[in-house]
């Protein structure tokens, strides 16, 4: 076996709409089809057509959900997970998109490298990474660290 791409993640979520907003309002994805199942949830695609986002509501007391995957509990946030990354391009746009949208983000630029990162915190505390290549146009300067001086915008 080997694992050459990430095919999705599956996201259990107590804030279905708002997670469906964040991918569709930050990430740029877009709700498609999804297999008729019987318990509510999203798949959302990339701009290549592929359903990069499973998403499903956090009901335990949802029998079919239970049935299909399991009873996985009513808990959110990232736990041992530190984050899910996306290449990406667009930098200008990515960063008026999270400003009118309202949601606050972590830039940054990887030491030696020139990459772009930008980290964005979700409705369920599970922190996104965003990469662009360096060279994309970045708002920011960022210390020798990487660190983009004057942090959150």
């Amino acid at each position: 076996m080997k694992a050459i791409d990430l095919n999705h993640f599956t996201l259990r979520t107590p804030k279905l709409e708002e997670s469906r907003h964040f991918f569709e309002e930050v990430v740029g994805l877009q709700v498609g089809n999804r297999p008729d199942f019987k318990f509510a949830g999203y798949w959302m695609y990339s701009a290549a057509g592929l359903p990069v986002v499973h998403m499903m509501a956090l009901d335990t007391g949802d029998a079919e959900l239970v049935r299909y995957l399991g009873d996985r509990g009513q808990t959110a946030g990232s736990g041992v997970v530190d984050h899910i990354s996306f290449n990406c391009e667009g930098l200008p746009g990515f960063e008026e998109r999270l400003k009118k949208a309202g949601y606050p983000y972590n830039p940054r630029t990887v030491p030696g490298e020139g990459l772009h990162q930008v980290f964005v915190v979700d409705p369920n505390g599970i922190t996104f990474e965003f990469m662009f290549k360096q060279s994309e146009k970045a708002s920011w300067i960022a210390d020798e660290a990487g660190v983009a001086i004057g942090g959150v915008r």
